[in-house]
């Protein structure tokens, strides 16, 4: 997946099609989950470096990926430092867990403990009527 990924975006950002380009890591639903992709990835922390540092490698724009938190706060900050080491420019925090949907609240806590941990920009991923 990752291979197939780098060359498709690479032929983009040499084309000049794209500003940047997002990898969603976070998506709950079983039509991304059951293929290996979105939330799923979160599982695979050495798949997930592998993917970003071929990206950030092999193209000249922004990458950037948005990520849901896992079971524990240090679980999180682990990641998202992981992720940072990468070479990414930014990375998203959705402040729900996996299962979690918007009628859950968002748990602020985790994406403010992950902005203080990274020195990229941290983007938080809420929703509007999150409070």
């Amino acid at each position: 997946m990752a291979s197939q990924l780098h060359l498709h975006s690479s032929q983009l950002s040499r084309e000049k099609d794209v500003a940047a380009i997002d990898v969603n890591m976070g998506c709950p639903k079983e039509y991304s989950t059951k293929g290996g992709m979105g939330a799923a990835l979160l599982s695979h922390p050495d798949k997930i470096e592998a993917i970003l540092k071929k990206l950030v490698k092999g193209v000249s724009v922004p990458v950037t990926c948005k990520i849901r938190i896992l079971p524990s706060l240090e679980e999180t900050v682990n990641l998202v430092q992981r992720i940072e080491k990468t070479g990414i420019t930014a990375v998203a925090v959705h402040g729900r867990f996996k299962d979690e949907r918007p009628r859950h609240p968002v748990h602020c806590d985790y994406i403010q403990a992950v902005a203080q941990a990274v020195s990229i920009p941290v983007i938080a991923k809420i929703s509007p009527d999150d409070r």
